[in-house]
């Protein structure tokens, strides 16, 4: 009796034990945007870390790839050399990213993508609803100027799937329900202000007459704003952008942007890195395919703006 008394006491500490040891278990994430210098990157991040702070088990890298898909492959070797558990991706060119995604999957690796897919299956992508977004822009766009008019797209690079969407969204709603609009430009700003600002005194230029401009991210809204306020059309033209940063919001206060696709940065990069954890702990297992997780838009104008918290302004 003493015996089997004896046995169970070394059976339970043998089992605590274990589980303090799998406690313990140590994750490294990797966090790897476009850049690190955009208010939509940094609010992941922000939204990322709130999430892992509470894990003393969790450590959290970022790295800058300087808006460079050649840097950001070096980078995610970086991470799956260094045996990375998990890598939270805004990938630059999905093409190009998608074999390194592969190598890191391939590897054990949980890839969740941010915005932007990639051609290959990976855990998940974690997504504003840019093609639905885009159509109701088209929509907020097409009912305020009455059916007819014209307008201009300042487009994100040729790569960039989420801005290929949100374009994709606007056109459709300009095609299906506002025929008298006609888009008499679009040109790829590379989500750059200054840029923007470049492209839309071209724009005001070559056209005497524009009544609205889509910039598919909030930077380029802004240099487009900045633009029509300099040739002294600003009252003319409706800007609407994408994304919802603080700045943006307080330009539609102001009434100097006329509205974004306003999508909660924080939430969205605290979803992914939740989505990791529950990888990581075995909450969550993988299907064979990404599962796609959207982030619904709000249309953030001066007559909606007030409906954000201070809390929620990225």
């Amino acid at each position: 009796m003493a015996k089997a008394k004896w046995m169970a006491i070394l059976t339970a500490l043998f089992v605590t034990a274990g589980g303090a040891a799998q406690a313990q278990t140590s994750y490294k994430i990797g966090y790897l945007p476009s850049t690190v210098g955009q208010a939509l990157t940094q609010a992941w991040k922000a939204g990322i870390e709130r999430t892992v702070k509470n894990q003393p088990n969790v450590s959290l890298q970022s790295l800058d790839a300087q808006m460079k898909a050649e840097i950001q492959v070096t980078m995610m070797d970086d991470f799956i050399n260094q045996g990375y558990n998990a890598i939270i991706l805004q990938p630059i060119d999905a093409a190009a990213l998608t074999a390194s995604v592969k190598k890191a999957e391939g590897k054990g690796i949980h890839v969740i993508t941010l915005n932007t897919d990639t051609m290959l299956p990976h855990a998940a992508c974690v997504t504003m609803d840019d093609e639905g977004a885009g159509a109701m822009v088209g929509e907020s766009i097409g009912k305020a100027l009455g059916g007819k008019g014209n307008v201009a797209i300042l487009q994100s690079p040729p790569g960039a799937q989420a801005g290929v969407e949100r374009e994709k969204g606007f056109r459709n709603a300009m095609a299906k329900n506002y025929p008298g609009i006609k888009i008499v430009g679009a040109q790829n700003a590379a989500w750059n202000k200054d840029k923007a600002i470049e492209i839309m005194n071209s724009f005001l230029q070559v056209n005497k007459e524009l009544d609205a401009v889509f910039a598919v991210n909030d930077n380029m809204a802004e240099g487009a704003m900045i633009a029509a306020e300099a040739a002294g059309r600003l009252a003319k033209v409706q800007i609407w952008g994408f994304n919802g940063q603080k700045s943006t919001l307080a330009l539609i206060e102001q009434g100097k942007i006329t509205g974004t696709a306003y999508t909660n940065a924080y939430n969205q990069g605290a979803t992914a890195a939740q989505y990791v954890l529950d990888l990581l702990s075995g909450a969550k297992k993988k299907g064979g395919k990404t599962e796609i997780i959207t982030v619904p838009p709000f249309a953030a104008t001066k007559a909606t703006v007030a409906q954000i918290k201070a809390e929620d302004r990225w």
